[in-house]
């Protein structure tokens, strides 16, 4: 990994982190779900090798390692995580997080991937239901995509805006559940293109 790329994943876990230690008390379990935390729950083998590694390296004691998706986690947590969840995968912590009654964090991605599954249609909030189709949905994905750096200003502008639009949907359809919800952007917005953070906690 590249210096500059450490150093952009690192401003993105800074972000992670701080809304974390707003959100965490003594005791709590926190699960990292596509993985880094405190219980790292991933589907990728080469991933949790990684982690593995490294825990081993700091000597830390208190994380756990869970290769699995996340559909079959059962565990119980006070706080969710998700650096980089790739389209859906937000809509599947997100919605763990609520079955579980946590707190979360998350940092979405790979907007263009959001599409209608077995589990999830879209969009998700009444208000977006009342004025866009499932259609014109998948287009405002695919705009909040154009965020890449090498992408012209105006262009990474308008996905940005997309970007923000999206997540708006899926902050009025957690409200329903009786949580509270922000978008905001992690700093410096230079870190990651995807650079939005979505945090709920149960009200």
């Amino acid at each position: 990994m590249s210096s500059d790329r450490a150093l952009r994943k690192q401003q993105q876990l800074n972000n992670l982190v701080a809304l974390v230690m707003k959100l965490a008390k003594p005791g709590d379990v926190v699960v990292d779900f596509c993985s880094g935390g405190v219980i790292l729950v991933e589907n990728k083998e080469l991933s949790l090798i990684r982690a593995t590694e490294r825990s081993d390296e700091l000597e830390l004691n208190n994380v756990w390692f869970i290769q699995a998706n996340m559909d079959y986690f059962k565990g119980t947590f006070k706080i969710g995580v998700a650096l980089h969840a790739c389209g859906v995968a937000t809509d599947m912590v997100i919605e763990r997080c609520l079955k579980a009654c946590a707190a979360f964090v998350i940092c979405p991605c790979c907007y263009g991937f959001i599409q209608n599954t077995a589990k999830f249609t879209f969009p998700q909030s009444h208000r977006f239901k009342e004025v866009l189709s499932y259609k014109e949905h998948m287009v405002l994905c695919r705009f909040a995509d154009q965020t890449a750096v090498q992408l012209p200003p105006e262009r990474r502008r308008i996905g940005k805006h997309c970007m923000g639009l999206v997540d708006l949907d899926r902050a009025w359809h957690v409200e329903r559940f009786n949580y509270s919800v922000q978008v905001i952007s992690m700093e410096p917005e230079t870190c990651s293109p995807k650079n939005n953070l979505i945090m709920g906690v149960p009200v």
